[in-house]
């Protein structure tokens, strides 16, 4: 028993990472830090098989990982899963990074095997230098707050016991041991943020703090247990700033404005529905404005309403619907920018087909603006009688993808415009017109 393993069963104990009864399901893919994990849980005698993932992403070099672990396997008598992933395929498809691709491959897998063999936990050889450079990449990249906690001990069915250990400190102890392991030939690489980190600016700071992986985790923990203090008062502020009605989330923004450091408070109210920074400054330099303004996450849309700011998720809407008022000036749709401009009339014509010039007079508020539906008329410029909103589409031979942003702007139940097309004769300008309603569209790509 090394001094090594020592410590690695306090960590384990202090944190309760395994109990009696766990069936751990072992991530080990043939390199130094796995096989470490793997001879230490053997040699405690855990209740254990192993996962090993071939990405196929280094040709020989990835069969002969499976082929390392899978012996070891044999001579130990441990259940062996293997499974081969089309890497760069999945990478392609879904338009993300390889690392990212194999992250999630992985993670799958695993979750499947843990529900179909009743495996209680899993666990992976994540180890204390692991931690500093996720902690550097995140400050790097920007992540906020929660990206400086670093890797956690425990995550859901994930746990990781190596957290206490440094690869230094595991390198000697598999040399010690005579462990056997394979080299990753792509850890030589600069093309990945992570090995650069590893090969150029982890080790200069390691020369000005020989400790500095245990300080970035000593700072780690503090700012776990910040967010975790953060977390409390943000529950306590959000039961007075945020309420719920149904499926519909309402801010008030006179009562954000009370607390200090209102920009950080609102990111943490909306980044749940999706919502980034972004859309927190965006929304910061537009509260004096006009209501009305709205945004898109990938599950929500969120209106500022005057006094307030709703969110809505966006499957929940029968269709795309917006109310228009005498104070709205622009309007954000997935497929427009809108504008609204009331003026005197002195506007000359517009030749444009993305603007319309509206007797202000003969429109009663509030306007509603939505995406056409079959039954819609219209008494189009110069008719007397209405026609079906569908019928002109089929006219003017719009495809599908056109006809699917076609906005109706609607007074009283009457069709007024139908987008780029075609105008109310009854809501014409005259030679009495004393004000107009301009209304102007901008497609967004």
């Amino acid at each position: 028993m090394t001094e090594l393993h020592q410590r690695l069963d306090a960590f384990i104990s202090s944190k309760q990472l395994i109990k009696s009864d766990d069936t751990l399901l072992v991530a080990v893919s043939g390199g130094m830090d796995s096989m470490f994990l793997l001879y230490y849980l053997v040699d405690k005698k855990h209740k254990l098989a192993v996962a090993h993932c071939n990405f196929g992403l280094r040709g020989d070099e990835s069969d002969g990982d499976e082929e390392l672990v899978k012996s070891y396997c044999e001579t130990n008598n441990i259940r062996f899963h293997v499974k081969h992933f089309e890497t760069e395929l999945f990478s392609k498809t879904n338009g993300i990074s390889i690392q990212m691709a194999a992250r999630d491959l992985r993670y799958h897998w695993f979750n499947e095997l843990c529900e179909t063999e009743k495996y209680t936990k899993i666990i992976t050889a994540h180890h204390k230098t692991d931690n500093a450079e996720t902690i550097l990449l995140n400050l790097i990249r920007g992540t906020g707050l929660k990206g400086l906690e670093g890797i956690a001990e425990i995550s859901n069915n994930k746990i990781r016991p190596l957290l206490c250990l440094s690869r230094d400190e595991i390198e000697r102890s598999v040399k010690a041991l005579g462990i056997n392991y394979r080299d990753d030939s792509s850890n030589l690489s600069d093309k990945y943020y992570r090995n650069r980190l590893r090969h150029h600016v982890l080790p200069q700071l390691m020369a000005i703090n020989p400790s500095f992986e245990n300080t970035l985790k000593a700072n780690a923990d503090i700012v776990k247990q910040s967010n975790g203090f953060v977390a409390h008062f943000i529950e306590t502020i959000k039961k007075e700033v945020l309420k719920h009605e149904t499926e519909t989330s309402i801010i008030d923004i006179s009562k954000l404005l009370k607390y200090p450091e209102q920009r950080f408070i609102l990111y943490t109210l909306i980044s749940e529905f999706g919502f980034n920074l972004a859309t927190v400054a965006d929304l910061f330099n537009g509260l004096d404005g006009q209501s009305g303004k709205q945004f898109f996450s990938e599950t929500h849309r969120l209106i500022h309403n005057r006094h307030q700011l709703i969110i809505e998720p966006i499957r929940h809407l029968p269709f795309q619907s917006f109310v228009i008022t005498k104070d709205t000036k622009t309007i954000e749709t997935h497929h427009h920018h809108w504008e609204f401009d009331i003026s005197e009339n002195n506007f000359k014509p517009s030749k444009s087909k993305n603007e319309v010039l509206l007797d202000f007079e003969k429109i009663t508020y509030p306007l509603t603006l939505r995406l056409w539906q079959n039954g819609d008329k219209v008494k189009p410029l110069g008719m007397k009688g209405h026609k079906k909103v569908s019928d002109i589409l089929i006219d003017k031979k719009l495809s599908l993808f056109e006809k699917e942003k076609i906005w109706v702007v609607i007074s009283e139940n009457e069709i007024i415009w139908v987008s780029g097309l075609v105008m109310n004769e009854d809501y014409k300008l005259t030679l009495s017109t004393q004000k107009l309603l301009a209304i102007k569209i901008q497609t967004q790509h």
